[in-house]
């Protein structure tokens, strides 16, 4: 007695899993996620940036929790395996709160529904795994070879030493592969190539090293690729029609990094971007022409990744350039030379306010009016000063033909002192006046 006592508690002990050190182990690594969600973003600043740091959070939280979902399943088809299906139900219920897609815990928890409180485990147990295994076998007879798979293949998850649902999982498996190719070749006779892809790498997934299946994979991936390619090439040349340059610029793009030797796309890709680039150019050039330098500059700076003669664009900016330096600094000479003639100006009304006080003092003291002390004799101007002056204009002539009109004012300004009367001294100095003052 004593014995069977030790035998039956030995049992328990080798089918009862560890669950306190599973609980403890699942806090543990959801206290590792926790600390990693604490974790600033430090000098993360670009959006871009951000966006990968938290794909990669989500990945290792996606990890994390797979790893320990799998570790209570395994606790859980322990106590299934020892005949306690209630606590397998429970911890395949906790499973499929966190994860309702968790398919092999759906087909615990339906088996521990089915088999707990039942007067004789054994016997149902083996009942229920017959009833699977004979409707696995009846789809497959249906021709329905993807659910007859699938339930077979819970048979073999729930009782792995059963030889015989071993064999025809197999055999399934085969028939699965022939169903996939099948309906892959199906599909893409019928043109559905990404479908078909889709059923023909299943079928790979099940003989990862049947030729076959490789070379009907390669041929149509060829295909898709050429077909996705001819089809963003007329989007683009439908964009390209419509004006729409950089839309069918990047449709043009992305056409060659599906298939980099399409000559078409490659030849269209080089029109496009000439008239992109002349397009920026002209729209600088028309700015130019308006003295807006540095909207020009920055249309030039808008061609540069379209054009094929940067080296061009570089001469447009360094011209634009060199005028804005230059018509800075015409700005600044007229803005000195206006404030010289100011200054002038008050100098000279100064003295007349002085002269006049004086004459007025003067015509007081002598009893006379203004007009007789400020009159002032005539006489006349001789041939030989008529003489100088016209030598003195056509001498700033010379000069303000070269544009210096600082020496023909002056040339000019002692022809008019030389006689009064010189009218194209006069016009001169007037047209002097103009050009300084920023008139034409």
């Amino acid at each position: 007695m004593k014995n069977t006592i030790l035998a039956l508690m030995f049992t328990a002990i080798s089918c009862a899993p560890a669950f306190s050190q599973e609980r403890n182990k699942v806090r543990s690594e959801e206290s590792l996620f926790l600390d990693l969600q604490k974790i600033g973003l430090g000098s993360l600043s670009e959006f871009e940036e951000k966006k990968k740091f938290f794909e990669t959070v989500k990945l290792e939280k996606q990890k994390l929790q797979a790893t320990m979902l799998d570790s209570i399943y395994e606790n859980a088809f322990e106590y299934y395996r020892c005949g306690n299906y209630e606590d397998a139900k429970d911890l395949a219920a906790r499973i499929l709160a966190i994860d309702p897609g968790h398919s092999d815990a759906q087909m615990l928890l339906e088996a521990s529904n089915q088999l707990r409180g039942s007067l004789r485990p054994a016997m149902s147990k083996k009942l229920m795994l017959e009833d699977r295994f004979r409707t696995a076998l009846s789809l497959y007879t249906e021709g329905r070879i993807l659910e007859a798979y699938r339930k077979m293949q819970e048979v073999v998850k729930l009782s792995p030493n059963n030889i015989k649902a071993k064999y025809w999982h197999k055999k399934l498996k085969d028939d699965l592969k022939d169903y996939y190719f099948q309906r892959g070749v199906d599909q893409y006779k019928a043109r559905e190539l990404k479908d078909s892809l889709d059923n023909l790498y299943n079928a790979l997934l099940i003989r990862p090293r049947d030729a076959v299946i490789v070379e009907w994979i390669t041929r149509i991936e060829d295909e898709l690729r050429q077909q996705q390619a001819n089809d963003q090439l007329k989007r683009s040349l439908e964009l390209y029609a419509q004006g729409k340059l950089k839309e069918a610029y990047e449709g043009l793009r992305s056409a060659l990094e599906i298939q980099p030797g399409d000559s078409k796309a490659n030849k269209l890709l080089v029109e496009v971007k000439g008239e992109i680039a002349d397009g920026y150019t002209n729209a600088g050039k028309t700015l130019y022409g308006k003295r807006k330098y540095n909207e020009a500059i920055a249309q030039w700076g808008k061609a540069r990744p379209y054009s094929s003669n940067p080296g061009y664009l570089d001469k447009l900016v360094i011209r634009a350039r060199e005028q804005m330096r230059r018509e800075a600094a015409e700005k600044r000479r007229r803005s000195e030379e206006a404030a010289r003639r100011a200054r002038e100006e008050e100098a000279r009304r100064i003295k007349e306010a002085e002269e006049q006080q004086k004459a007025e003092e003067e015509a007081a003291r002598r009893g006379v009016t203004v007009e007789e002390i400020t009159k002032k004799p005539e006489r006349g101007i001789s041939a030989e000063s008529r003489l100088q002056s016209q030598q003195h204009y056509l001498e700033g002539l010379k000069y303000f033909q070269n544009s210096n009109y600082e020496k023909a004012r002056s040339e000019w300004t002692v022809a008019r002192q030389l006689d009064p009367e010189n009218a194209d001294a006069a016009s001169g100095l007037k047209r002097i006046q103009q050009i300084l003052a920023g008139g034409q």
